[in-house]
């Protein structure tokens, strides 16, 4: 069963009568004080740093806020006017009603994902688990025992893949959502292999479902970023649940690589430099030597 149903924003699913979320009013008075100023410090290791992360942004989007280095935020004076009731804002439970407040600062609906209603965890396992059964495609074996490794993609927590779907950035743009979520499918690894083709093929399938421009997702070039997305993961960045919705640099090379595709801008540097063949090689040289080395 989806954890959804129809349209939804990460919004609608901050309770903050749970521990693991913070109220907006909340965050304004932690910049107020100006000693916790990022996701991360105001996350406070209690908090869910990854549903933070957006709340800023959209505070950013309310004027409430303003980004003063690279997820560092602080109060603007009418963000501290809202706080004082000086300028009241529509509020509840400490949170605002950001779009209703600011819709011209959101993307127009058939330029986001919101609706999650037709994908859940079975249904992305059962997507992972058909590359396997496709004798076209390889995936790689856990212990070289297909059964071990049929045993890994069905104990994949459908919780986790939820929450994916529940604090997904449903305010941001197309481009920018389909990289966070290569990004996160990527980056969490939660099969033993093919994790990149899942997250691909099961993007297609949600923006197929939302009236965007699926066929437009995938383009030959795609197997070279692929190659430099497992560069990036494997030896530049640091992907969990807390860091999701963070624009590094795997982020940024997706983003890219979708705002390639779905706005036809063209690739300025020079695309195919070094080979893809030989990128390829290399990446399981270096595969082989860190196993090596974690011996």
């Amino acid at each position: 069963m989806s954890p959804t149903a129809g349209d939804h924003s990460y919004r609608d699913f901050i309770d903050v009568q749970q521990p693991m979320y913070r109220s907006d009013t909340e965050l304004l008075d932690e910049l107020t004080e100006g000693d916790r100023n990022t996701p991360y410090e105001l996350a406070n290791g209690r908090y869910r740093e990854n549903v933070i992360r957006l709340q800023l942004k959209d505070l950013r989007r309310l004027g409430l806020a303003r980004r003063a280095g690279h997820e560092f935020y602080e109060i603007t004076e009418y963000g501290e006017d809202v706080l004082r009731d000086a300028e009241p804002l529509p509020l509840s439970n400490g949170l605002f009603d950001v779009e209703a407040i600011v819709p011209e600062k959101y993307p127009s609906d058939e330029w986001r994902i919101q609706d999650f209603s037709e994908i859940d965890g079975p249904t992305i396992k059962r997507i992972n688990y058909d590359i396997i059964e496709d004798s076209t495609e390889v995936y790689g074996w856990v212990r070289d025992s297909p059964e071990r490794t049929r045993t890994r993609i069905r104990g994949v927590a459908d919780t986790d893949i939820h929450r994916l779907i529940r604090e997904f950035p449903t305010h941001d743009p197309l481009p920018a959502q389909c990289a966070h979520w290569v990004r996160a499918f990527t980056g969490l690894h939660f099969f033993p292999d093919a994790n990149h083709r899942t997250a691909t093929n099961t993007l297609e399938y949600i923006v197929e479902q939302n009236g965007g421009p699926a066929t437009d997702l995938i383009r030959p070039e795609i197997r070279r970023v692929v190659l430099l997305s497992k560069y990036t993961r494997t030896l530049k960045t640091d992907n969990r649940f807390n860091t999701l919705w963070e624009r590094d640099e795997h982020f940024y090379l997706w983003y890219r690589y979708f705002t390639r595709a779905l706005t036809d801008q063209l690739e300025r540097r020079r695309p195919d430099d070094p080979p893809t063949e030989l990128l390829d090689s290399c990446l399981q040289d270096i595969r082989g030597r860190l196993a090596e080395f974690g011996e």
